[in-house]
């Protein structure tokens, strides 16, 4: 049976599979409460639980499915399905290839780091020649736009490797991250086959990247490859949770995807390597009618590029089995809800593409999957309030028996992929080993489901919040993730999720007048909802969090036994730190600048890389004069940002400077 004939047979199961779990949960709910006839608020109730319990459904099943075909590969030693991108050999490389890191007011010192990592990680493959890096910088802030240049200077003068590194400051950061690739394409993408797309946080082992560009130059179909990342080096408990779930119950629920996916599988907006000349050719973004935050610029281009790909005629596939993919996850619960509430918006606005011509059905299952992701925290809530209005308008559960099964298959449908995870995990002893054990596994895996339990409902509420929010016109700005760790204080706690403490508190009181007896169905969504703010102030501790490391509990196997390229950029970051950036009065004198027009050496190279990269953006006559009046030192950011790109000017200044010393 070929790979797509297979890819068909598991899409069939996993729709009857779901529609059959469905159809009896729609069956019980009705059962349970309504004797006579769906009534009342049942009205609403009925359909918010079929939509959310065939959601759940799915999800159960794409898991079971995915723990299934690992059992049987662990079994007998065979994978049990094809990939529609497969190995393709150790053989060099011929094609040229673009390594390209976009970077958004980052910490210079951490993206460099990642980049001489990953050079020395491919350097040591002897591939290290097919890829050329582009650092493509949309910073706005003028201090850390010139510690870019310092740092990437620094890297060219000790980097003796075949792979050569290039940076570019965009003048205009239009379009965001998107408008920066586009940018990348339209300069220099005919001189490349592909491109390996990064966050400012990404790093990959030069193995992965070398077979990631084998695969492509063996399947000449393939327009996109994607590899999962894998969230690491953080050490915040939120951040040790996200790193368990993903190392433990990550690889069932990927397999699953990939086994329905195949080669109509999703783009994830960094790690994965794109065909340039399809890419050029079909994805160009639209713009949405109307206004932002649903209309206007495309956010969340990712799942877009993917379908445009897919509907070229190009495949876009997984590849599952390679690991050397990392990532940085937000370390607090407000840098975690932020993050959302951009790919809320960005997500919700693909509701406007799902019936988009030509496109694949999976695309648009992947695209609604991305709106339902946010959608079912609205949902969750008024389904949370109807269901006890029905039970006060028919007075009572017409079978308790049906609702007490319902509850039970639901829960169970939700936990049982952890425990396939753990299962997988286990049953593979080496990855148990780094992991601290069996029993250190199951108990991580209970501790971060009791955990799981309370943050969900806090969750909901922030994302219920988003989508309000959005769908009323409130548009977000799209700024740099905070990646670094830091004390979360009770004022902080209290001013990101103080609202749904109190939420939560009127929601008990009112159950408890109303509905007492759904107090106890409801205590874990109560319990979560009352506990945010605690919830919010322990999330964020570093201190929690190392103290479960010493106790070998949560742990991930690259922190037992790390990559040479995580340790390897770690190091890195180590030996040249950043001091954390002060919080000073708008029109402090600024040391970067300063540096920046009395050292000969670093305007000869801020000098050269505009004129290299058409960065020199004159001000107007006005402009220049007004600046030459004023303190040089003392002006604004956005000023300094200006006259950063205005040649004839910062000689001007350069030469002031020079004169006075």
């Amino acid at each position: 049976m070929s790979v797509q004939s297979t890819v068909v047979a598991h899409r069939l199961l996993l729709a009857t599979l779901t529609s059959a779990t469905l159809a009896a949960g729609v069956w019980a709910f009705h059962r349970s409460v309504s004797a006579d006839g769906v009534i009342g608020a049942d009205w609403v109730a009925l359909p918010l639980f079929a939509l959310l319990f065939g959601w759940i459904a799915f999800s159960f099943w794409t898991a079971t499915l995915g723990f299934a075909s690992l059992l049987w590969q662990r079994l007998t030693g065979r994978d049990p399905f094809g990939r529609c991108c497969g190995p393709a050999g150790d053989g060099p490389l011929e094609a040229r290839h673009a390594v390209l890191m976009p970077v958004y007011n980052e910490s210079p010192a951490g993206v460099f780091a990642g980049v001489r990592a990953m050079l020395e990680s491919l350097h040591r493959t002897g591939q290290g020649g097919a890829f050329d890096f582009f650092i493509l910088s949309d910073t706005t802030d003028p201090d850390v736009w010139i510690e870019e240049e310092r740092a990437w200077a620094t890297l060219i003068d000790t980097w003796d490797g075949d792979s050569r590194v290039y940076y570019r400051h965009r003048p205009m950061n239009a379009s965001r991250k998107a408008g920066n690739i586009a940018d990348f394409c339209r300069r220099w993408g005919d001189e490349y086959e592909c491109m390996l797309v990064l966050d400012a946080d990404s790093v990959m082992g030069g193995a992965t990247v070398a077979e990631m560009a084998r695969r492509m130059e063996a399947n000449p179909r393939v327009g996109l490859l994607q590899v999962s990342p894998r969230p690491v080096g953080r050490d915040s408990l939120l951040a040790r949770l996200q790193q368990f779930s993903a190392a433990v119950y990550g690889p069932v629920f990927l397999r699953g995807f990939h086994l329905w996916a195949g080669e109509d599988s999703n783009y994830w907006g960094h790690n994965a390597i794109i065909r340039l000349k399809p890419f050029m050719d079909h994805c160009e973004l639209p713009v949405l009618p109307g206004a932002a935050p649903l209309g206007g610029e495309i956010l969340s281009h990712d799942f877009v590029e993917a379908a445009l790909l897919r509907r070229g005629g190009w495949k876009v596939c997984l590849a599952e089995d390679l690991i050397e993919s990392f990532e940085e996850s937000p370390t607090t619960l407000t840098d975690f809800a932020v993050r959302d509430q951009r790919w809320c918006q960005g997500n919700m606005q693909h509701a406007r593409l799902l019936g988009g011509e030509g496109l694949h059905a999976s695309n648009r299952l992947h695209m609604a999957m991305g709106v339902m992701s946010y959608v079912a925290s609205p949902m969750w809530l008024l389904f949370l309030v109807a269901a006890p209005l029905a039970t006060v308008f028919d007075a009572e559960l017409s079978d308790g028996s049906a609702a007490l099964k319902l509850f039970a298959a639901s829960m169970g449908m939700l936990l049982l992929p952890k425990a396939y995870g753990v299962a997988a995990t286990l049953l593979d002893r080496g990855r148990s080993r780094w992991l601290g054990g069996g029993l250190r596994v199951a108990a991580g895996a209970v501790f971060e489901t009791a955990l799981s339990v309370l943050i969900a409902p806090v969750m909901m509420a922030y994302h219920s919040r988003f989508v309000v929010t959005t769908l009323t016109g409130r548009s977000v700005q799209w700024n740099a993730q905070a990646r670094c760790e830091r004390t979360v204080s009770w004022r902080e706690a209290w001013d990101g999720s103080g609202w749904i403490t109190v939420c939560g508190v009127a929601l008990t009181a009112l159950t408890a007048a109303l509905v007492p007896g759904l107090l106890l169905w409801l205590s874990p969504v109560l319990a979560g909802l009352v506990l945010a703010v605690p919830m919010a102030k322990l999330l964020g501790s570093v201190a929690v969090g190392r103290r479960l490391q010493d106790a070998k509990l949560l742990l991930i196997p690259e922190e037992v036994r790390p990559p040479r390229v995580l340790s390897l950029r770690d190091s890195l970051t180590l030996s040249m730190p950043e001091p954390e950036p002060a919080a000073e009065p708008a029109d402090s004198p600024s040391e970067v600048f300063d540096r920046l027009l009395r050292d000969p050496g670093l305007f000869a190279l801020h000098e050269s890389i505009l004129r290299s990269t058409d960065g020199d953006r004159p001000l107007t006559a006005q402009e220049r004069r007004d600046v030459l009046e004023a303190d040089a030192a003392r002006l604004p950011k956005p000023v300094r940002r200006a006259v950063q790109g205005d040649l004839l000017l910062l000689r001007e200044l350069h030469v002031r400077r020079t004169l006075e010393a």
